[in-house]
């Protein structure tokens, strides 16, 4: 059984995960329509950061059923600056 705190990981980091998705996919426009070695790498970056996310998500999925409460707070800590970090470039993005 999933614990709370581990429950809570996993839904930041699908939540991060989709986040970090719609960066990508504007990013990948971008790229398609600018051609610039810019462009591509903030489509690099960008594809990272949804890499990222969705091991993230996979990760902490493993760790619940071995880890308990002590390990999954502190990784909730750094899935909400992750998650307010992707957050903002969103919105820098869609402005």
């Amino acid at each position: 059984m999933i614990g709370i705190y581990w429950s809570i990981d996993i839904v930041l980091s699908l939540i991060s995960t989709f986040i970090a998705a719609a960066v990508f996919v504007f990013y990948a426009g971008t790229a398609i329509k600018q051609r610039s070695r810019f462009t591509m790498a903030l489509f690099a970056f960008s594809f990272a950061f949804l890499l990222q996310s969705a091991v993230s998500t996979l990760i902490f999925y493993y760790f619940a059923h071995f880890y308990d409460a002590s390990v999954a707070i502190p990784l909730m800590l750094l899935m909400i600056f992750e998650l307010a970090g992707l957050a903002s470039l969103l919105y820098v993005v869609q402005s």
